[in-house]
């Protein structure tokens, strides 16, 4: 007759134990931070068969909305969580060319809304170019104005999500003096962080850490994008001409590579000692010669390096600093991440390294048990952020 009675008062146990766990969760900011990664995490996991998101919370009300940044107009989508009162809110931009209805974009925007956090997603117009120029700062600060002036936002709970260019133009951004004081987190996944030091990066193919020089291969986008603001910044539409051809509009693995083609003697002829030295930095490989190049460019260029530098300003970052490196990223070498985290020094900051990217695709041969180390790392980046903003 005894074990009926043992049996009972551990199913009381039990039911204890769950309704204390479920008060925690609702009464408690870590518990409740807990329960929100839980839902969110799948959204962030590489190929994720588990999806939570979408039946644990309400659906987010959408709206579109412009707004004005200097001379342009920001077309953007809000993601309002699906509750009453006030909540803390996020400017979302994934990089370049990224529109706000891209799936990536709306399935994260869509998962950080239903955890409770205003979620406004714009279109940057010049990264929607393939562009990365300063005006993008500009449209990000004004972004964060626009969020801030919404009536249900926290005032004190608002800031930055910004994957790989957009994570450091995110940085830009919220070290600008007409936010820097109201920017409470940035959260910046791969982000560049100093371009002199990512130029020496993409032409010479060679990544340098603490264990010595390794080869990367960046992607064709990257190479691009930086080639082409180099020659954009000759001024003359000719010679622009001549080194598009050679260094931009041409078959994407000669950008990933470095194998371009020479210049042809004609195509000399009609190019400035500037554009021929252009030439040679951006088909440069010898990491002996990258710090001459650098120091030589024509000051257009030169500024271009330091204004869109976020190292440039870096002590003006007032934010707490949330900073996630994938290690096999093609597009931003992980030594970036790596460079604002040893910057950041003492300030309040986290920073997580991790095998696989963030809301992208598993990386290939991935045995499953670093799988599933990786998603702690994840989840306990995700749990962090929500602990600090929610």
């Amino acid at each position: 007759m005894k074990k009926p009675e043992k049996a009972g008062a551990l199913r009381t146990k039990i039911i204890w134990a769950i309704l204390i766990l479920i008060v925690a969760v609702i009464i408690t900011p870590w518990g409740r931070a807990f329960y929100k990664t839980l839902i969110i995490l799948p959204e962030f996991i590489p190929n994720s068969p588990i999806k939570t998101t979408n039946l644990l919370t309400r659906k987010p009300a959408i709206k579109e909305v412009e707004f004005e940044s200097e001379d342009r107009t920001i077309y953007a989508d809000i993601w309002y969580p699906n509750s009453s009162g006030k909540h803390p809110a996020a400017v979302l931009h994934l990089g370049v060319d990224i529109d706000r209805k891209d799936t990536r974009a709306q399935k994260l925007a869509n998962a950080f809304a239903r955890s409770g956090i205003i979620t406004l997603v714009p279109n940057i117009p010049s990264l929607g170019k393939r562009r990365v120029l300063a005006e993008a700062k500009s449209d990000l600060v004004a972004s964060f104005e626009y969020a801030k002036s919404l009536p249900n936002t926290k005032q004190a709970k608002i800031g930055f999500i910004g994957f790989c260019a957009s994570g450091g133009l995110v940085l830009l951004a919220s070290e600008d003096a007409k936010i820097s004081d109201n920017v409470m987190y940035v959260v910046t996944v791969n982000p560049y962080f100093d371009l002199s030091n990512l130029y020496q990066n993409i032409t010479t193919r060679k990544i340098r850490d603490n264990d010595g020089t390794h080869e990367w291969q960046p992607n064709f986008k990257t190479v691009e994008i930086y080639n082409r603001e180099t020659i954009n910044l000759l001024k003359n539409i000719d010679e622009e001409f001549i080194l598009y051809n050679r260094l931009v509009s041409i078959d994407k693995n000669k950008l990933e590579t470095g194998n371009f083609d020479p210049l042809a003697q004609n195509e000399l002829s009609r190019l400035s000692k500037e554009a021929k030295f252009t030439y040679e930095f951006l088909t440069n490989k010898n990491p002996d010669k990258v710090s001459y190049y650098l120091e030589n460019v024509n000051p257009a260029q030169k500024n271009f390096l330091r204004e869109l530098s976020p190292s440039t300003d870096i002590k003006n970052l007032k934010a707490k600093t949330f900073i996630m490196m994938d290690k096999n990223n093609i597009y931003t070498p992980y030594t970036e991440a790596e460079m604002l985290h040893k910057a950041l020094g003492t300030k309040e900051h986290l920073f997580v390294e991790t095998k696989i990217l963030p809301a992208g695709d598993l990386a290939e041969n991935l045995p499953l048990k670093n799988y599933l180390g990786e998603a702690v790392k994840i989840f306990r980046f995700i749990y962090s952020i929500l602990s600090e903003i929610s």
